[in-house]
């Protein structure tokens, strides 16, 4: 087995079996001729390759809507050129949102961690596991394309991971309970889950603000409706406050998980860099083995991520 540390991009072990090559046109084949076949995975190579290939094409396309709305051109080849500059836009999306749940399953991951490219700190996730070698195991989302390759059964991933209650429990519930880790997975979760906890409280804090400001004679309303609405606020600033302490604890014990103090969450508060250093130790794999920050919150039954 494979022992070495790495502190971004993971070795493959060289003791099993190498994800197979794909050539150029058969890559090709995969991301253009099968989109909507999601039961597969994909290999570093052909992900990568066709991004490149995708951002060519997107780059064309975008030449061509210049053209086609250029006002000196004939009408009816405006209106063709734009028809087939969205199509070409709608097959491009739908073959790069293909892949990437394919380059999921090849690392590992379920296609629904897709959606983490809506957060901050997810999408930089996203950017980091689609740079990560294939799992040298068997995954349940099926076989690459082109090669009937597998790898040997039974040979499992060591990290533990919650079920998405145990995430809300851990991340909302135990945000003070600093002594103890953090998976990688229970930390990006909760840090999308709290991000939209953020975005919504926001959002409502925003819309009391234009109330009071934009509706005339708001202050003549009855007392009973302004005292509910400094309650409701009041109760919003307690989430954002909450959800603000929960991160903390989080990030404090993901950064256990790692081998790193929790001290280096003051990385945050450094202007511009501080933000992608921190993420950087975030994305650090668990240090499987025992540390001085105690164990996980929760019963580490199923060890496959």
């Amino acid at each position: 087995m494979n022992d070495r540390v790495y502190y971004f991009i993971k070795p493959y072990d060289e003791s099993l079996p190498l994800p197979p090559a794909e050539n150029f046109a058969q890559i090709l084949n995969e991301t253009y001729l099968h989109p909507f076949n999601w039961k597969a995975r994909t290999t570093r190579k052909s992900f990568w390759w066709s991004t490149l290939i995708n951002l060519v094409i997107g780059i064309l396309c975008i030449i061509l809507g210049f053209y086609a709305f250029n006002k000196n051109i004939n009408p009816g080849i405006r209106i063709v050129d734009g028809i087939v500059a969205a199509i070409v836009y709608l097959w491009l999306f739908l073959a790069a949102l293909g892949q990437t749940i394919r380059r999921l399953h090849d690392v590992g991951y379920s296609g629904y961690w897709y959606w983490a490219a809506f957060t901050g700190y997810g999408a930089m996730f996203l950017f980091y596991l689609e740079l990560q070698p294939s799992v040298q195991r068997q995954v349940k989302w099926g076989k690459y394309f082109f090669s009937n390759q597998d790898y040997p059964a039974g040979h499992k991933e060591t990290v533990p991971v919650p079920t998405i209650g145990q995430i809300l429990k851990e991340h909302f519930f135990d945000c003070f309970k600093w002594n103890a880790r953090s998976t990688r997975t229970s930390f990006w979760v909760g840090t999308a889950i709290n991000q939209v906890t953020l975005g919504i409280g926001t959002l409502f804090i925003y819309a009391f603000s234009a109330f009071f400001t934009i509706i005339p004679g708001w202050h003549q309303m009855p007392q009973a409706i302004g005292i509910f609405f400094l309650c409701f606020l009041i109760l919003l600033l307690v989430i954002l406050i909450w959800s603000f302490l929960a991160q903390l604890g989080h990030t404090v014990r993901r950064l256990h998980d790692a081998g790193f103090n929790g001290g280096w969450w003051w990385l945050g508060i450094v202007p511009y860099v501080g933000d992608l250093l921190l993420a950087f130790l975030l994305f650090h794999p668990t240090v499987d083995a025992d540390n001085k920050w105690n164990k996980y919150l929760f019963d580490p039954e199923d060890r496959i991520r």
